[in-house]
């Protein structure tokens, strides 16, 4: 900065017919530019919102005789609740009332509360929030019709337009600050628990802090997009680095999170791993790139299309898969129904395959887990089959060739944990299989003959 400030104390400035220096008059194109952003406000301004949340944390509080003994004779002790708020942001999406925002924003809430442009404030409820895409639709009533948000098209996002970002960071109500769209088809950015499977992101410097999440990144022109989600930061504040899910990614996820209140991915009935240098020299290719075919399913959409164990999948649609989370994510990407052209790397040369995937129907979302026909454990029935343990759910059945079959899975066989949590009896059984879905890796305890061991269940494409 000092040296620009030098350069310019350097420059001759010129001077007119009196000697006087000229007034220095801003560009046309910043002037132009300057408006532009002014008619985004105005124009998102209608249908962007302010989304709060409550959650009631109840908690146990333990007697006297509890704290200094570890028991209580009497039982006593007693229960508080704790309230805990966050903020976030959101767009209308329906005249009627239709609210799109990220699941974390409403994620564990008791309460939704949305507020208006107008200081209208309304009750909301959650109609579909899945965080596999980090996507929930929520809808508030009011007696008056809504101004929806206009949504663009995101395939046709350009790296370095203007990206303009607007919410509720911090709690400042429909804060707008500008950037340019950094970065596209950024996947698997972000791991580990309480992370999006589906990763497809828009990068922008435009600031996003927290509150700011759920809101629109919208262009030049008003139109929606993407929906501001997440930042990548060493000091939990806005560097320049935010990511932003693509219009077109939810567009296609909406008519799900109505009609079953979360998404369905397609599935095409095989099974992956990720290749390194050592195992894509084996295979002839130059570079480790491309994902390997563990399994297919047999019957299903991959089996029928040709598709075979050890067959490497180079590119989907024409964009390359370099690992199982970017796969993953392009087949969500596909429409329903939709034939999906793949690359595939086979005795040393390529291939081009098309399979059309399965669309799950609500009932068929609903099937059983990996193959697996399970009955809640209790001492009574640990007592009369012999268990070690009565904890967990029991294996009664596995359907042929589901993955429960491929890895070895038999009835009898005892499941404790899965991803490292208690199965607590069958709704404990039926929330953790919820979240944790057949089209990623998962890990259970399994007892069998009074033996325990971790078994890795594969993820199902």
């Amino acid at each position: 900065m000092r040296a620009l400030l030098v350069l310019f104390c350097l420059a001759a400035a010129p001077l007119c017919a009196d000697g006087a220096a000229p007034a220095t008059e801003p560009s046309p194109a910043l002037i132009r530019a300057a408006d532009d952003f002014s008619q985004v406000a105005e124009h998102a301004d209608a249908w962007v919102v302010n989304i709060s949340t409550t959650q009631y944390i109840r908690q146990r509080i333990g007697s006297f005789w509890e704290d200094f003994y570890g028991y209580d004779p009497f039982g006593g002790g007693g229960t508080r609740t704790l309230k805990r708020q966050s903020l976030g942001s959101g767009f209308i999406l329906t005249a009627d009332g239709e609210i799109l925002t990220n699941a974390h924003v409403v994620d564990g809430a008791d309460e939704v509360m949305v507020r208006l442009k107008d200081g209208t404030e309304a009750k909301a409820q959650v109609l579909g929030q899945d965080n596999n895409v980090d996507l929930a639709l929520i809808k508030i009533h009011t007696d008056k019709a809504l101004a929806p948000a206009t949504l663009g098209d995101s395939d046709n996002v350009r790296v370095g337009q203007w990206a303009i970002a607007i919410g509720n960071p911090f709690g400042f109500d429909h804060s707008l600050t500008v950037g340019v769209i950094s970065a596209k088809e950024r996947t698997n950015i972000f791991q580990g628990e309480g992370a999006a499977k589906y990763q497809n992101y828009l990068q922008t410097d435009a600031s996003i802090n927290h509150g700011n999440s759920g809101g629109p990144l919208c262009d030049i022109h008003g139109d929606v997009i993407g929906m501001n989600t997440a930042i990548s930061t060493p000091n939990d504040g806005s560097i320049g680095i935010g990511f932003a899910i693509p219009i077109n990614f939810i567009k296609r996820s909406i008519p799900d999170l109505r009609r079953l209140g979360k998404v369905v991915a397609p599935k095409l009935g095989f099974f992956t791993q990720d290749l390194d240098a050592r195992l894509a020299g084996a295979l002839k290719l130059e570079k480790p790139q491309g994902v390997l075919v563990t399994d297919v399913a047999e019957g299903g959409p991959a089996a029928l299309a040709g598709l075979k164990r050890g067959d490497v999948i180079l590119a989907m649609n024409g964009k390359e898969t370099p690992s199982s989370a970017d796969l993953r994510t392009r087949i969500y990407e596909a429409q329903p129904g939709a034939a999906l052209s793949i690359q595939i790397w086979r005795d040393g040369q390529a291939k081009a395959l098309t399979m059309t995937p399965a669309q799950l129907t609500a009932t068929a979302a609903t099937r059983l887990w990996h193959g697996l026909t399970v009955t809640e454990n209790n001492p009574t029935e640990a007592s009369q089959r012999g268990l070690a343990v009565s904890q967990g759910v029991i294996v009664t059945a596995v359907a042929s060739n589901s993955t429960g079959d491929r890895i070895g899975m038999q009835p009898g066989d005892v499941l404790v944990e899965l991803d490292q949590k208690r199965i607590i009896g069958m709704d404990g059984w039926t929330s953790l299989t919820h979240q944790a879905t057949e089209d990623q890796d998962a890990v259970v305890l399994l007892m069998r003959n009074r033996q325990s061991a971790y078994v890795v269940i594969p993820a199902e494409q």
